[in-house]
């Protein structure tokens, strides 16, 4: 007998639990009352409790779900509290998630889910890529395509506007008007047999369609009331969206699969009525909306009878053993308030229970997430150390490399000098000169592996530039992309590296004729002079910060697939690429480039039409380098005067170097060693106009030797000659210490333009 009645209080009905534990305690002391009393409870149990036999599975069913395995469910991606990608989380969750979730468990399935917008997700089902919708409304025009489960939840839906518009009170007042909707939404289908005229702005989802209102790019929105309520105060709408008059329609939102599928139907139906039963539904209306779930309330109204009957039954026994009711009446108080301390408890302790629970699958996701970033770390790191030693190893061999070549390039200047021009020799020598040059260039691009490169700053034209590129650009070009070339007609000079901006080239037009391919659309490269505007400034994405004013210009188009906005502001970002071989470097390298000359990179780009990169770099005053430039193919011509000293720990360099000067009017002391160099200088055996000091000797400090020079003489130029780029000597340089850095390998040409660049008043011509 309490087993009974303890059956009720285990099973919510708190009322007929109190009235029979009062019948119970009077019955004990009247054998009489014990039998009437049997009797109403047998009768009552039957009633209350019901027990209702739970849904089963048909052996079809069973066997659908052992040979499917895994159910392909397609919901929203915001459709909030019901289906949703969580904003912090990342998680797909929500009411129809959680359900669908105890479903599976209850039914052993492994269920998939794959959030995507509502237009696509109905596609989906019925183009047989996923097996049910997570929710959909019950409509007849959707019957013919679909087959739905009983309502799982009841969705309201209204109309909003914007706070301030009051001509929209009904759905007459629609009539004409631009009504944003989610694709695929039932209020397509409620306006349209509505009879009503308007107008429909289709977003992928309510967000967005709110958004579209509230920026007045819509009259109105017809949605889920639960759903652009979640929208509204998440997005901080409440002063600039309201709702007008009462609910449109009352959706019965329904799981869904494809007409047909009657299996997969009456499995998930009697999921459903399972959770309905043993109040999983009921616990997750609650936890998400904070309020029983309607079924609920209908299900406790059914408990109203029998209360009154079983009160009025424990008042009549109670009026024939009154005594006993009072005698136990104390006891029934000190059990009931033993059994509400003990339920609080036990309420304490399985919270501090779920709070340790979900501190240690914390804990555990923490300590996983740790340990994978440890792994990256180290092969990141074991990665680093061999690039590094690569590194090392091409930049001694580039170094040696240059200083071999300064020789037999200085050699080959020198020999030219004393040769016919119209000899063959003299062609087989300008020949051989050319390639020592590429050789140089390959040297330079070790050095650029190494990290050690050396900035070469001279005047350019930008048009040569790109013309003598073309070939080389249209042989790199993926999948035989045409180019076509718009140049300036004005000489456009500029001052930088023409290696490191054959690269910033290449890599423009590599991306671009990547983007087009597959179009038979040609990538255009442009050259020109502009003058930057205040509001062109802003669609610069990386490099320096430019000013209004007059730019070099160079430009590639495309109509290829285009940039999503959100990624524009990432591309220059290193190791960010939305290639599936790439590395992310490229655009990357691109922006140091483009920053160290000085210049800016603007993207202008729209999905689906096309990508415009402009590279702006500053422009350069050639009047003074045309004055040498125009020596250039005439350089024997050139004759300086003066006494120039020369330090440098390689033989062949130091003896190559002195021919050319010499050859040029230049009185020459060349020494190894610094000390001698500081030697003489004080001893007045070399009273130099100008000094040219390798900084990479072995086994001796270049830069102290520059020092000590500037100590001697603080007036006397220098120029660096070295074969690695570095911070220091760079800075020192911008500083003024230094008059100029001679990269290696070089020849009489650069010389010439060191010399001038340094100290021009050193030329006669």
């Amino acid at each position: 007998m309490p087993i009974c009645i303890a059956a009720f209080y285990i099973h919510g009905n708190f009322p007929i639990f109190l009235s029979l534990l009062a019948i119970l305690s009077i019955s004990v002391y009247n054998p009489i009352v014990i039998r009437t009393f049997l009797l109403a409870l047998s009768f009552f149990l039957a009633v209350s409790l019901g027990v209702q036999a739970e849904p089963k599975l048909t052996v079809a069913e069973k066997d659908w779900l052992a040979s499917s395995g895994e159910i392909v469910f397609v919901g929203q991606t915001s459709y909030p509290p019901f289906e949703f990608i969580h904003p912090r989380r990342g998680e797909y969750s929500g009411m129809a998630i959680e359900l669908i979730r105890w479903m599976a468990t209850e039914y052993g399935f492994d269920p998939v889910f794959k959030p995507m917008p509502f237009a696509a997700a109905q596609k989906a089902v019925l183009d047989g890529s996923a097996d049910a919708l997570t929710g959909i409304f019950r409509s007849p025009e959707r019957e013919q395509r679909f087959s739905f489960t009983t309502e799982v939840f009841s969705i309201p839906a209204s109309i909003f506007v914007k706070s301030e518009r009051t001509d929209i009170l009904d759905p007459s007042d629609l009539d004409g008007k631009l009504v944003a909707v989610q694709r695929g939404d039932y209020a397509i289908e409620f306006l349209k047999t509505s009879g009503i005229d308007v107008k429909f702005l289709y977003t992928d989802d309510f967000a967005s369609a709110l958004q579209a209102v509230a920026f007045g790019d819509a009259d109105a929105l017809i949605g889920d009331e639960q759903i652009v309520f979640y929208h509204i105060y998440n997005g901080r709408l409440t002063e600039a969206i309201k709702k007008t008059g009462t609910p449109l329609y009352v959706g019965s939102d329904c799981m869904a699969a494809i007409k047909g599928n009657d299996l997969l139907v009456s499995i998930l139906d009697k999921g459903l009525a399972r959770a309905r039963a043993n109040g999983t539904l009921s616990r997750i209306y609650e936890k998400w909306l904070g309020v029983s779930y309607a079924k609920s309330a209908v299900k406790t109204s059914i408990w109203t009878l029998p209360f009154f009957i079983v009160l009025g039954v424990a008042i009549l026994l109670a009026i024939v053993a009154t005594a006993w009711t009072i005698q136990l009446n104390h006891l029934v108080k000190l059990k009931t308030a033993e059994l509400s301390a003990l339920n609080g408890e036990l309420k304490k302790s399985n919270q501090s229970l779920t709070a340790a629970n979900a501190q240690l699958v914390r804990d555990m996701e923490e300590r996983s997430r740790l340990e994978e970033e440890r792994r990256h770390l180290e092969a990141r790191m074991v990665k680093a150390q061999s690039y590094e030693s690569m590194a090392i190893m091409a930049g001694g061999i580039a170094h040696d490399f240059s200083n071999l070549l300064t020789a037999i390039i200085g050699g080959i200047d020198v020999a030219l000098l004393s040769i016919d021009a119209d000899s063959d020799a003299f062609a087989y020598l300008r020949d051989s000169l050319s390639v020592a040059r590429q050789a140089g260039d390959l040297a330079r691009r070790m050095l650029d592996f190494s990290g050690r490169t050396v900035f070469s700053n001279e005047a350019l034209d930008l048009n040569e530039l790109v013309s003598e590129s073309a070939k080389v650009l249209q042989a790199m070009a993926p999948h035989k992309v045409p180019i076509r070339y718009l140049l300036s007609d004005q000489t456009v000079i500029i001052r930088g590296d023409p290696v490191q901006l054959r690269q910033v080239l290449a890599n423009l037009v590599s991306n671009a004729a990547e983007a087009s391919s597959g179009r038979n659309v040609p990538v255009t490269v442009r050259v020109a002079i502009e003058n930057l505007q205040e509001q062109d400034i802003l669609a610069i994405r990386s490099g320096a910060e430019l000013a209004a004013g007059r730019y070099a210009v160079l430009e590639t188009s495309d109509e290829g697939t285009g940039i999503a906005p959100d990624v524009q502001d990432r591309i220059f970002d290193p190791f960010y690429t939305t290639k599936k071989t790439g590395r992310g470097l490229g655009l990357a390298a691109l922006a140091g480039i483009v920053k160290a000359h000085a210049g800016g990179v603007a993207v202008r780009s729209e999905p689906g039409k096309g990508t415009t990169v402009s590279v702006y770099l500053p422009l350069h005053d050639a009047s003074f380098d045309e004055q040498w430039f125009a020596r250039e193919t005439g350089e024997a011509s050139v004759h300086f005067q003066g006494t120039v000293l020369l330090i440098d720990g390689d033989g062949s360099i130091l003896k190559t170097t002195t021919r050319i000067l010499s050859s040029m009017g230049l009185s020459v002391c060349a020494v190894s060693d610094c000390h001698q160099a500081i030697d003489e200088m004080v001893q007045g055996a070399c009273s130099p106009d100008l000094a040219i000091v390798d900084v990479d000797m072995t086994d001796q400090d270049g830069l102290a030797t520059i020092s000590q020079l500037k100590t001697i003489r603080p007036n006397l130029s220098i120029i660096v000659s070295t074969g690695y780029e570095d911070d220091a000597t760079n800075a020192r340089v911008r500083n003024g210490d230094f008059a100029g850095i001679l990269p290696k390998p070089y020849g009489r040409h650069d010389l010439i333009k060191a010399i001038l660049s340094a100290n021009p008043h050193l030329s006669e011509t």
